[in-house]
């Protein structure tokens, strides 16, 4: 079990390092978007220490750090040293202060106990080999009182991208056995209000509230949806597809995209989470 999860974490931290330049750079800001979100729905006020962990190229780091104010800090945590280089060399172009990034594993946090009156964590909970470790950890650093905020996919598919999957098989038969190489009968439902109110529970926290929301985000055009595929964890999905097949398989996407395409551009809808609870 242990060498698996180490492997999950170098396939992990090879994957965000190798998007880290061009992460929700192109396209709608979705990452940016929902960051901010969960910032605001967190309640992040002035002179807190706010922890962001898996905090990417800071999708809610920079709002936490103006919300916290010159006597807060926000401190942000990421696997993927490419992300946190990123990350950093933005917080000294806007000369943030009381901001830094650093390298470290939400399972294995390097903080004292009862550190933090926050902690943030956007679209990352999913991706931890031991959630239960990384939660506990949260817990242990978190002030009594403090907060633990976070977001998640909501199980429910945008159906004007149903043909995606199928297509994606068309051209990768080996799919779906790739992506249930990790499945395990009792795996957290963490796509669920009811699987984040369980798995929040059983870790200790109080007050809980899950809150889901539906966002519509536009592409001008097919080009634009297709580069945002490549700037996020999709890109380990396009690259299993065969080089030799990529060209086909682009030119079916544009053609599906050109059927669903309306005045205003490609209009894709994300279903979010965000769950909250109290140490």
């Amino acid at each position: 079990m242990e060498n698996k999860n180490i492997e999950i974490k170098k396939n992990i931290t090879d994957l965000f390092n190798k998007v880290s330049a061009v992460f929700d750079s192109s396209g709608p800001r979705i990452f940016a978007y929902f960051g901010e979100r969960l910032v605001q729905l967190a309640g992040v006020v002035e002179g807190e220490k706010v922890l962001d962990v898996a905090s990417g190229k800071g999708a809610s780091l920079f709002l936490a750090a103006e919300k916290v104010c010159a006597n807060g800090k926000v401190i942000g945590i990421d696997i993927a040293e490419g992300m946190v280089n990123e990350t950093n060399l933005q917080i000294q172009k806007r000369a943030i202060k009381n901001t830094k990034v650093v390298v470290m594993d939400a399972e294995n946090l390097d903080f004292n106990s009862g550190n933090f009156d926050h902690i943030l964590c956007g679209f990352g909970v999913f991706f931890f080999p031991n959630y239960k470790i990384a939660f506990n950890e949260f817990m242990r650093v978190l002030k009594n009182g403090g907060r633990f905020s976070f977001t998640t996919f909501l199980r429910k598919e945008d159906e004007k991208f149903m043909w995606l999957d199928d297509l994606v098989q068309k051209y990768l038969p080996e799919f779906e056995d790739e992506l249930d190489e990790y499945q395990e009968e009792d795996s957290p439902e963490f796509h669920t209000e009811e699987g984040l109110y369980k798995i929040l529970k059983g870790a200790g926290f109080k007050n809980i509230q899950v809150i889901s929301e539906e966002k519509d985000f536009i592409y001008k055009d097919e080009q634009e949806w297709w580069d945002k595929l490549w700037t996020h964890g999709y890109i380990k999905v396009l690259e299993m597809i065969p080089e030799d097949r990529m060209e086909d398989f682009k030119t079916e996407v544009f053609g599906k995209l050109r059927e669903i395409k309306e005045p205003e551009g490609i209009v894709a809808t994300m279903s979010v989470l965000y769950a909250f609870g109290d140490k």
